[in-house]
């Protein structure tokens, strides 16, 4: 092999591990940090189903297992959720309204409370968070929480967020008025439920007025690759209000 040839030879070796480290760089690079939370959830008339959620510091996805027709989307820096579906490749997009506690049509309180005989998870106390409106004997409860205090605040902090956004649409939807179809434990727990819970600890178990329960299975710190977090661009966005559906692209 000629001088020539040979440094040409060394070049282009060094040009190729060049291209190998940046693209390892980059493939490093969509890597990040997630929490992934694992649920049992139950509703009337369905069989138990199971929900991953993943959660980095600004966003949340959530997949139902072995489903494969769509996925959520929360990005907490735009305070929006998107609904992706891939049947009629489309995204509902749900964006912040803010609204006043003070608008809700009923009274509520809350009983918070430790539960003494329950086993420590992550060596901290599990507490139940019930909410329930009237008094004694005419006593309903609406929602009911276990939770433990102080466990992954930062999932915490976000899946309040996200409730937040999810109770906004629903008040923008509602006509605000009590009846025997919406009744207060119903504007309580589907309508303005700002998920106040989500300030004590992370939910474990919850159970809903609307007959719908969810048990956190498990969870773990994980890797994951930054395109789970992304939505379809060639998707059509709309929104819906109370008699309308408005495409946003």
């Amino acid at each position: 092999m000629t001088k020539k040839l040979f440094f040409s030879f060394l070049l282009s070796m060094f040009v190729a591990s060049v291209a190998l480290a940046t693209e390892g760089l980059a493939s490093a690079k969509k890597l990040q940090q997630a929490y992934e939370l694992q649920y049992v959830e139950r509703e009337p008339g369905v069989d138990d189903y199971e929900v991953n959620m993943l959660v980095t510091d600004r966003y949340i996805r959530i997949d139902e297992v072995g489903e494969t027709s769509g996925f959520i989307i929360y990005d907490d820096k735009k305070k929006s959720i998107y609904s992706v579906s891939h049947h009629d490749q489309s995204i509902l997009v749900i964006n912040e309204y803010e609204f006043a506690d003070t608008d809700l049509p009923v009274k509520y309180e809350v009983e918070y409370l430790q539960l003494a005989d329950a086993p420590k998870v992550a060596g901290s106390n599990i507490f139940n968070y019930r909410v329930f409106t009237g008094k004694e004997d005419k006593e309903e409860t609406c929602m009911e929480i276990q939770l433990v205090e102080n466990l992954l605040p930062e999932v915490s902090r976000l899946l309040r967020n996200y409730q937040v956004i999810i109770s906004g649409q629903q008040v923008k939807m509602s006509d605000n008025k009590v009846s025997d179809m919406q009744t207060a434990c119903f504007f309580i727990d589907q309508i303005y439920n700002k998920g106040q819970y989500y300030d004590k600890g992370l939910p474990i178990q919850e159970w809903h007025s609307n007959e719908r329960s969810k048990i956190l299975s498990s969870y773990k710190k994980v890797e994951v690759n930054s395109n789970k977090f992304i939505i379809p661009e060639d998707y059509k966005q709309f929104s819906i209000d109370v008699n309308s559906k408005s495409f946003i692209k």
